[in-house]
């Protein structure tokens, strides 16, 4: 005797457009986003998913049109900002650097800063400012493929000393360091910021004016990683030890 399965219904498209969502407001796509939908074959009153980056979630219709691609909001509602976790991250090659934002965005980071060190100064391929937009395009890409709520902020490079003055108030400071200690517990909600080197790590001067700013140095591993990899890694020891912290508390 044969059983039959039924069939699990594709899950939803989601498009990328400008918040915040109103339940029976209408949403006029981009050219991208219209274009993604198309090349989907996403039809006519299809049910849809619409973000904005900044924790704005909606389901939709799609209604298509010879010139313009809108959706009618059904529902719409807001999902709590993430932890902040802050990425400075010294700018080396751009293509590797367009990756790291990519995989930050899936991750959780909340805001990624390329800094101007200076041995990344001499990376003829390195992330500059004119790469920007490409990576915020990415990180688009990365939101929608994900599912999540929250886009992180992607900025201009800066110079490191200028970078650590704008951490602010996340008083959580970890800079990359493999003579440092192991990753210790912190609060499920605490704000952390980390530093990264580029390719052939910070200086010493650098990483006195890091420590001087509060940054404290922890060890990713015992292998030597590339600065995309060790800010991804730094990415996973901070879920972890939020894990660990909240367990704990």
């Amino acid at each position: 005797m044969s059983t039959r399965t039924a069939p699990v219904a594709a899950p939803a498209a989601i498009a990328f457009a400008r918040g915040p969502f109103q339940a029976g407001g209408v949403v006029i796509l981009d050219d991208e986003e219209a274009h993604h939908l198309r090349v989907r074959r996403v039809g006519d009153g299809a049910p849809i998913r619409l973000i904005d980056g900044r924790g704005g979630v909606a389901t939709a219709r799609l209604a298509l049109d010879r010139d313009v691609v809108a959706a009618r909001v059904m529902a719409a509602t807001v999902v709590p900002a993430p932890p902040v976790t802050e990425l400075l991250v010294g700018s080396g090659d751009r293509d590797r650097f367009l990756n790291l934002v990519e995989k930050a965005t899936e991750l959780g980071a909340t805001r990624v800063v390329p800094l101007a060190t200076e041995r990344s100064q001499q990376v003829a391929s390195r992330f500059q400012a004119v790469h920007v937009e490409k990576a915020v395009r990415r990180a688009r890409e990365a939101l929608k493929q994900c599912g999540a709520a929250w886009m992180p902020a992607v900025v201009s490079p800066v110079a490191l000393s200028e970078a650590a003055r704008g951490v602010g108030a996340v008083t959580t400071r970890f800079v990359a360091d493999a003579e440092g200690p192991a990753m210790p517990s912190v609060r499920e909600g605490e704000a952390v910021c980390w530093a990264v080197g580029p390719e052939g790590g910070f200086t010493a001067a650098e990483l006195a004016a890091l420590k001087a700013a509060q940054f404290r140095p922890v060890a990713l591993g015992r292998a030597t990683l590339r600065f995309d990899t060790a800010a991804l890694a730094a990415l996973a020891l901070t879920a972890a030890a939020r894990v660990r912290g909240s367990e704990s508390s």
